[in-house]
């Protein structure tokens, strides 16, 4: 869900309208983002490679992103009835490290968790 630092609002309003305008269902927005990562893993062939699957992913992709992209599927399909900034701020709060305490409160929270 955290996409380089960009705010919820832009980052999901296209898909967000369009969820709600076509009643898309939660199993279909999972299987939507899990059929993005299968395309991302296939993006760059490797037809003479003695390695086979998702080279990508294996040898080229940060482990811990690849584990918060996958883990943050639940949340993704909640946009099916859960406002972007609303569900960003849920996710941000779910995912505060324990180590670092309790997660910030007040009107800077959310800069904070980010």
């Amino acid at each position: 869900l955290v996409q380089a630092g960009a705010p919820p609002g832009p980052l999901f309003s296209s898909f967000y309208k369009l969820i709600q305008t076509e009643h898309i269902p939660p199993c279909d927005i999972a299987f939507y983002f899990l059929h993005w990562l299968t395309d991302l893993a296939g993006a760059v062939p490797v037809p003479l490679s003695t390695y086979s699957g998702s080279e990508k992913f294996v040898l080229r992709f940060p482990q811990a992103v690849l584990s918060s992209f996958v883990a943050s599927f639940p949340y993704l399909q909640r946009l099916s009835h859960t406002p972007p900034v609303a569900l960003f701020e849920d996710f941000l709060s779910h995912w505060w490290p324990p180590p670092l305490g309790p997660p910030p409160e007040g009107t800077e929270a959310i800069a904070l968790m980010r």
